[in-house]
């Protein structure tokens, strides 16, 4: 526990660490205040009725337009009832931004730059070291050599874990001050009724594949950047190979052996609204792919580096 704690105070005493969770929290606040100012505005309930009320001149333009078929007619009169029952239930216009769907957006982003950043971290801790000879000192200590290599892979984990946090939790302070909060709804016409259905999206499932993911992402640079002693090589090799994964992956799906390839079993691919790459994968298949994989690279590099020759 101690060399996780020095491994975790060296880690923020570098400027990378701090410049990566500012990037971070500054991208999602911009793509947010973006979102908020284009977005249609249902602050008050009056700014809600004049949204409203706008879609409903809009729609009864168009069935005034000549030669409109009697299934356009009826798309914008169940258009037009839905609107108005939006109206008497006080409800958003549809094209406004909810909290919900702001939520999505921002654990997507949050996903998507730690992935980046994760890598950055993992694949440097250790190559990093034996770029500047600062191994060296660091094996001199009397512990084992596996114990320093496993409390730099645990926090590089925490640090992806603090990323994760920070994103969502910044994320869903700005959803509650800038958008409505209240439960996102979809509206149907059945019979000459307008139907209500609350829309509950899927937050927790999409973290937890997602995180299966980065998981994986962080064992993969991190082994990348035990082999290699250049950092630089280390985080641009381990960058490359991520980000061309799945293009890779679509040019040999046609190939029975595509299935047992990591990047084709990426549990993110099983979040809500995803799906896998190559058809017939399962999410029990995927997750047993992952294992093997995980297995495989923390072997490679643990049996590397308790090797490793490190007195040149």
């Amino acid at each position: 526990m101690q060399y996780v704690k020095n491994e975790w105070i060296k880690m923020w005493s570098q400027k990378n660490a701090w410049i990566m969770l500012g990037i971070l929290l500054a991208l999602l606040a911009f793509v947010t205040g973006m979102n908020k100012y284009y977005s249609v505005d249902s602050t008050t309930k009056e700014d809600r009725i004049e949204a409203n009320e706008k879609w409903i001149s809009h729609y009864n333009d168009m069935l005034n337009e000549e030669g409109l078929a009697e299934e356009d007619v009826q798309y914008y009169n169940d258009e037009i009832a839905m609107t108005e029952y939006r109206i008497a239930q006080d409800l958003p216009s549809f094209d406004a931004m909810s909290f919900s769907e702001h939520m999505e957006l921002s654990i997507s982003i949050t996903i998507m730059i730690i992935g980046i950043f994760t890598v950055v971290i993992a694949a440097g801790i250790v190559s990093s070291e034996f770029g500047t000879g600062t191994i060296k000192m660091l094996l001199t200590r009397p512990v084992s050599r596996w114990k320093i290599l496993l409390s730099k892979l645990v926090t590089s984990i925490l640090y992806g874990a603090t990323l994760l946090a920070s994103g969502l939790i910044f994320s869903y302070i700005l959803g509650i001050v800038l958008f409505n909060t209240d439960p996102t709804v979809t509206l149907s016409v059945m019979n000459g009724q307008v139907i209500e259905e609350t829309v509950n999206t899927p937050f927790m499932e999409m973290i937890l594949y997602s995180v299966g993911s980065i998981l994986m992402t962080i064992l993969f640079a991190f082994m990348i950047g035990t082999i290699f002693g250049s950092s630089t090589l280390a985080v641009s090799l381990s960058l490359f190979i991520l980000l061309m994964g799945s293009t890779a992956t679509m040019f040999i799906a046609q190939y029975d052996f595509a299935k047992y390839v990591w990047f084709a079993n990426d549990l993110s691919f099983y979040a809500p609204g995803s799906m896998p790459l190559i058809e017939g994968l399962t999410f029990t298949f995927s997750l047993i792919v992952n294992i093997v994989y995980a297995i495989v690279f923390l072997a490679i590099t643990f049996i590397y580096f308790m090797k490793r020759d490190v007195t040149a």
